[in-house]
């Protein structure tokens, strides 16, 4: 039987590898549901190929711009929601930001296997998401490239044995320029990342390195480890994804060709390894691999998220709404690139809520008072926290 898959997200980068990957599998995988943000015009096309049952956009308004006949539109989270409730198997949660929190939490609530690469899921509500694993009714399995390879290399090792996570980064496209050179960067030269073809919003916090901040958030949830063992080293070439440093000092390290359809394929297939046509490593061609410690300086963004785990899960779900808003901002032109980790780290100084949050409504609390203080930071405006 074909596994039945719903796709929130399926028009960014990680929902069009999972439809390319499905489609090189036709008889094993079933398209039941499709959600997008905006790009309805690439939706109608993954809709003509690919025919679900059910779309689901974000905005009301442009419900009636799915031209597909005969299939049921959704909008909004609610309209996720509802798709996540249908008899589909698998959901891949590929949403950007926030706007994938809820959604993650209702697959696992309803027992679905979720394939997560929206990693501030796990970042703003990850003691809430253990909690629910807790009752081992549902399953997550990663899709982020590291913590697909970590949750791999730690399959066959005892957790005693664990001295640490090591989580590689590629360093993005400015890991050679100054200090001074950063404050000039411009949006089209942050999209430009030298090895993986991204979304907006993932691609610029792989050039500030705070997607490796979150990274080592969702590891802290998703592997239940204290931070101080996670660490993060530069790696330029992205083919080492995840180490695992064990007891007797030996290392364990996952590699694989920068294609993130290998890290899906394994997700969507519950842990069993598809044949792919995609990406083969060449160990023959004198390949090179080079390590080094990130440079905190110029890239603060992994230390303010240390700083944000030892104070608790306001500050990290903080930490995360005031990097959304930074981002959005340096988009829109209103701050520069170097701005962005100083709206984060001055929205986290701001921040003195609870170590602890274990609801969802908590959660969505304290991410609008970050949205708001973080704007005041960049537009002087906003509300104070009661």
């Amino acid at each position: 039987m074909k596994k039945k898959v719903l796709i929130l997200g399926s028009t960014g980068s990680i929902g069009t590898a999972t439809l390319e990957v499905i489609a090189n599998n036709p008889a094993a995988f079933e398209v039941c549901g499709l959600a997008c943000r905006n790009n309805i015009e690439l939706l109608n096309e993954q809709i003509a190929r690919f025919k679900p049952r059910a779309a689901c956009v974000f905005d009301e308004r442009q419900v009636s711009a799915v031209t597909a006949p005969g299939i049921r539109v959704h909008a909004g989270i609610e309209g996720m929601k509802e798709m996540i409730r249908s008899d589909v198997e698998t959901v891949v949660n590929a949403l950007p930001g926030s706007i994938g929190l809820e959604p993650t939490i209702e697959a696992l609530k309803c027992g679905k296997v979720l394939a997560l690469a929206n990693k501030e899921s796990l970042v703003m509500a990850g003691r809430i998401i253990r909690k629910i694993l807790s009752a081992k009714t549902s399953r997550l399995i990663p899709v982020d490239s590291e913590h697909s390879a970590l949750y791999q290399l730690l399959k066959g090792v005892e957790g005693k044995e664990v001295r640490s996570l090591i989580i590689t980064a590629s360093g993005g496209p400015f890991r050679k320029h100054t200090k001074k050179a950063l404050e000039t960067v411009e949006l089209s030269q942050a999209m430009n990342h030298p090895t993986w073809r991204m979304g907006q919003k993932i691609t610029l916090d792989s050039a500030t390195l705070m997607n490796k901040g979150l990274e080592i958030m969702e590891a802290r949830w998703l592997f239940d480890l204290e931070p101080g063992k996670i660490k993060t080293l530069v790696h330029p070439e992205s083919i080492v994804h995840g180490m695992v440093e064990l007891s007797d000092n030996s290392v364990l390290a996952y590699m694989a060709s920068p294609d993130m359809k290998i890290p899906i394929a394994y997700a969507l297939n519950d842990e069993e390894r598809l044949a792919l046509p995609f990406s083969p490593l060449d160990l023959s061609g004198r390949m090179k691999l080079t390590f080094h410690p990130p440079d905190l300086g110029r890239f603060p963004s992994i230390r303010l998220a240390y700083e944000a785990l030892a104070e608790g899960d306001s500050t990290c779900i903080a930490y995360n709404v005031s990097n959304e808003v930074a981002v959005q901002a340096f988009i829109d032109g209103r701050i520069r690139f170097t701005d962005i980790p100083r709206v984060v780290a001055e929205t986290l100084a701001d921040t003195s809520g609870e170590p602890v949050i274990d609801t969802l409504e908590g959660v969505l609390a304290a991410a609008a008072w970050t949205r708001d203080t973080a704007m005041t930071k960049i537009t002087g405006t906003g509300r104070k926290r009661s």
